[in-house]
């Protein structure tokens, strides 16, 4: 643990770091805020947003359960998918307080039977909390074939490691930071090696009792929970569906857990002081240890309008269904909590930041309304001359929309992963009449005539996006594969 005794020089730091008070320019107005997002973008769950130990606002918003037109409400549980990952970390940094886990203890040593003589033996419990591990990892997407077939079916967790979590390593440990769910995974089988008691045991009596956490738990489709939002989605068409089923056990201590927001809020009150963990472990997982991550969380600095930097500390959470982003910032015990069950991942990231930022003294701007959710179910519905009619006739109304270069460019990019071709060429192309002189819009451009297999225009636009930006490897070393392979279409 000498690790532990450069810890408090960083939690120095950060209460060093002072912001004015709410009062100076008064209480922003959160539900205007969050009501913004709800009536023009969709938003359906609950919102908590909190200072120095305070809420300042608390909302629900659409529906738990769509098939009875139940809502929303305070109490409702929701899945918080790889939002897991800080508790499962603040349990695990507390079993190394109490000596019961080693940050240099290895996979070999606690896990003899599965990992001692291989190559996956010398990962430590370190790098399992930092991503750092090596370890190749489940699917990253969700459209992926393992999550139809493999994920849907039960496993008890060390079987689950035998079959899908091979000593084999993509990189040495230590040396790539690369987000790896099967890292947290592990951490569980580990927790419940060393306590000899389930992980959904160990959060009990160690997090969720001491921090007065009565409605969360590790989530299993057997039990009946009381106020659970049901998990949906939409289909590319915009109609409201039942996502992917995934097994519960394929979660497990990597994205397992169900809360509501205010127990969450619990969460992060606890985190003070010493009632879960001494100050300086808690600063020692909240630090970064590689790629901008320490154990568990997302560790960074927000440059806020006026300048100032803003340390904040994150994560988000995703599972078919549901969406979630809890953000933290210590100087003034700021704390953002987004629980949603409409699966609204892109909207709940937004509205996180745009909620943390506002508490910190940027100015209120009410949320636009997306080009995606309005074009997207148009051409899956009716092709793409009605998505260009649609995007033709908001004329008065396109102050009302997100027409930003990231909003066109996310929507260009949703299309081409989809293969949808024509209309990835169609965004793009406004995108590249709008912003003509950024080098990314001629790039982007570029990629889809080029999967389109029309070298001619892809050599155009990427020849464009050179010229504004010299310095673009993307650029040029797509053209001269290009100019090696000939011909258009």
């Amino acid at each position: 643990m000498r690790i532990l005794a450069f810890a408090c020089f960083i939690l120095a730091c950060r209460l060093a770091f002072t912001l004015p008070a709410l009062a100076r320019e008064g209480k922003p107005d959160f539900r205007q805020l969050v009501d913004s997002y709800a009536k023009r973008r969709g938003f359906n769950g609950t919102v908590l947003v909190a200072r120095g130990g305070k809420v300042l606002f608390r909302g629900s918003y659409g529906l738990a359960n769509a098939e009875w037109a139940v809502p929303n409400g305070q109490q409702a549980r929701y899945r918080i998918g790889s939002l897991s990952k800080p508790l499962i970390a603040t349990l695990a940094m507390q079993l190394v307080e109490q000596g019961h886990l080693q940050l240099d203890g290895t996979l070999g040593t606690y896990l003899p039977d599965l990992y001692g003589g291989t190559a996956a033996a010398p990962v430590t419990v370190a790098q399992l909390l930092s991503h750092t591990s090596g370890l190749a990892d489940v699917p990253g997407r969700y459209d992926d074939a393992w999550w139809q077939t493999e994920a849907r079916r039960s496993y008890a967790p060390l079987d689950f490691a035998r079959e899908w979590i091979k000593p084999n390593l993509l990189e040495q440990p230590g040396a790539t930071w690369r987000y790896n769910n099967n890292g947290f995974y592990l951490l569980g089988l580990l927790i419940e090696r060393v306590t000899g008691q389930t992980v959904a045991a160990n959060l009990r009596q160690r997090l969720f009792d001491p921090a007065g956490m009565g409605d969360s738990g590790l989530f299993s489709e057997r039990d009946v929970l009381p106020r659970l939002a049901l998990g949906y989605s939409r289909s590319p068409a915009g109609v409201l569906e039942h996502p992917l089923q995934i097994n519960s056990s394929v979660s497990y201590a990597a994205a397992g857990i169900y809360a509501t927001a205010d127990d969450l809020f619990r969460f992060d009150c606890a985190l003070y002081g010493s009632r879960l963990l001494r100050p300086e472990t808690r600063a020692l997982m909240l630090q970064t240890h590689s790629a901008a991550y320490g154990f568990g969380w997302n560790v960074d600095r927000w440059t806020l309008p006026d300048g100032r930097r803003l340390p904040v500390v994150s994560h988000t959470g995703s599972v078919p269904g549901y969406q979630s982003y809890y953000l933290r910032s210590e100087p003034t015990q700021d704390c953002v909590i987004i629980l949603d069950n409409f699966w609204q991942g892109a909207l709940v990231v937004q509205m996180g930041r745009d909620l943390l930022e506002v508490l910190n003294g940027k100015p209120m701007q009410l949320a636009t309304r997306s080009l995606d959710e309005l074009l997207t179910p148009i051409a899956y519905r009716e092709g793409t001359r009605a998505m260009v009619a649609a995007y033709q006739g908001l004329t008065a109304r396109r102050g009302e929309y997100d027409l930003s270069e990231r909003a066109f460019n996310a929507l260009g990019y949703k299309f081409l992963r989809a293969g949808r071709l024509d209309d990835a060429i169609t965004v793009f192309g406004w995108a590249v009449q709008l912003f003509p002189q950024s080098a990314n819009t001629h790039d982007s451009l570029g990629e889809a005539y080029r999967k389109a297999g029309n070298v001619t225009e892809a050599v155009r636009s990427y020849t464009a996006a050179l010229a504004l930006d010299p310095a673009s490897t993307s650029a040029r070393k797509a053209l001269e594969e290009l100019k090696g392979s000939g011909g258009s279409r």
